[in-house]
């Protein structure tokens, strides 16, 4: 490769690239629109096809502004004008475009659906025409940097056709077809489904149910086992509460009696705890005896 000694010779190069990959782009539109299905997407294909067959011949015209022939005729630089406009057998081919457009035939290669065909058609587009705003955009500014008025009109022109280009595809794409691509596993005829939401809650129905019946067991067993405990506890509580009231009506039964065997009475339900009320009737007899005596 010839040394290049100028921004000039830099935007010499740059519009050798962008002549490259728009001739790459001509011949790989018409596949893309072959295998889209959607007839706004083939359309817009279409239609831009025709729009870089007109960017090339734009590319033409800057080359002969860029005064090829007045430096061929010179004999300046010779070398690099000879490589970078000698025809197409002296034009390298763009390597990047190259690699844009076999990514895009392989992914056009893979078994899908037609309208994740679409949708993939769209991205392999996009990926072209990023390729060339790019492109456009750094020559658009080297021609203004270097005073080139025409040149730099010829270039923006061609930038805003790319624009328009990439957001009519990203129309096409958020407008619906990516939403049918997204839907296409669930039709039957494009071969491939998907998990649909009724099998889905069926099986998370299967699994609460599941779920649900031990824990409504453990629940009942729990419930069950509580309740006996507190059957119990209660049996307990109430034969707890029963007995300081008998032992409150032996107390009124002994009151009856004179004054000290009242006193034994106490005495003698401090030592039992209220148990019992025989030991009671001890306490009366000694009083009595006592009494006597």
């Amino acid at each position: 490769m010839e040394k290049m000694q100028d921004l000039k010779d830099l935007l010499t190069h740059e519009i050798q690239d962008l002549y490259s990959a728009e001739t790459q782009l001509i011949e790989a539109l018409p596949k893309m629109a072959q295998n889209a299905t959607n007839p706004e997407l083939k359309k817009a294909l279409q239609q831009h096809l025709r729009v870089t067959e007109i960017q090339k011949n734009r590319l033409d015209q800057i080359t002969n502004l860029l005064g090829k022939d007045a430096e061929e005729e010179s004999g300046e630089n010779p070398g690099l004008l000879s490589r970078l406009f000698g025809g197409s057998k002296g034009v390298p081919k763009c390597i990047g475009m190259e690699a844009i457009i076999k990514e895009g035939e392989k992914i056009m290669g893979e078994e899908m659906n037609t309208e994740v065909m679409d949708a993939a058609i769209i991205g392999a587009a996009q990926k072209a025409e990023h390729y060339e705003i790019c492109g456009y955009g750094t020559c658009r500014a080297y021609a203004r940097e270097l005073e080139l008025g025409k040149i730099a009109e010829l270039l923006e022109q061609t930038l805003d056709e790319e624009y328009e280009a990439d957001d009519r595809l990203t129309d096409l794409a958020v407008g619906g077809l990516n939403e049918k691509a997204d839907k296409a596993g669930e039709n039957p005829k494009g071969g491939r489904k998907r998990l649909t939401d009724s099998s889905s809650n069926s099986k998370r129905l299967r699994s609460k149910t599941a779920t649900g019946g031990r824990s409504k067991t453990a629940s009942k067993s729990s419930s069950s086992t509580g309740g006996s405990a507190s059957k119990s506890s209660g049996s307990k509580s109430a034969s707890k509460k029963s007995a300081p009231k008998r032992s409150t009506s032996s107390k009124s039964s002994s009151s009856r009696g004179s004054t000290p065997a009242k006193t034994a009475s106490k005495a003698s339900a401090k030592t039992s705890g209220g148990r019992s009320t025989k030991k009671a009737a001890p306490s009366r007899s000694k009083s009595g005896s006592k009494a006597r005596k």
